[in-house]
């Protein structure tokens, strides 16, 4: 089994689509700088640091999703899938909102910041209970399909990266 891609890799994928599409915003949990430096720099006006508050960056997206917006949020798995977790659930899956997660930092990829930053794969299993959300595990041979298919999806997608 190949090795889950890296934020990287994921965020360069991605802005191949952001750059040409205005509908498009990014909502950062406070992290991720060198890897969102295009973003940053290109499209300031279409990217938000939210901070650490990923409970409401999860609400903040379903209103943006109900305006015509395409939200991207971009945070640490354990942070974005548990702490957010209500929101993800009531706000973007029962509706059906084309909002996409990204969590960096899978399988424990962050252990020396301790046992808060990680979470095995359980993410996968929280998520999955959702019904409404694709989850995607990239890898080298996959993330080019993988982020066309989330992107493509009209509806809320969860992919994991380390």
């Amino acid at each position: 089994m190949s090795e889950l891609v890296s934020k990287k890799d994921v965020m360069n994928e991605v802005y191949r689509y952001f750059k040409n599409d205005k509908s498009m915003v990014l909502l950062v949990g406070d992290m991720g700088f060198a890897v969102l430096d295009d973003y940053f720099a290109n499209h300031s006006e279409r990217v938000f640091n939210t901070g650490i508050n990923e409970q409401a960056t999860v609400s903040i997206s379903a209103g943006m999703c109900l305006t015509g917006l395409k939200p991207i949020i971009y945070s640490q798995v354990p942070f974005l899938t548990m702490r957010a977790y209500e929101q993800i659930r009531y706000d973007l899956n029962e509706h059906m909102m084309n909002v996409k997660l990204i969590g960096v930092g899978a399988n424990n990829y962050f252990k020396t910041l301790g046992r808060s930053h990680c979470m095995d794969d359980d993410d996968i299993s929280l998520i999955g209970i959702l019904k409404n959300i694709k989850i995607f595990s990239p890898t080298k041979e996959t993330v080019v399909s993988d982020i066309e298919e989330m992107i493509k999806y009209d509806g809320p997608a969860y992919l994991r990266c380390i």
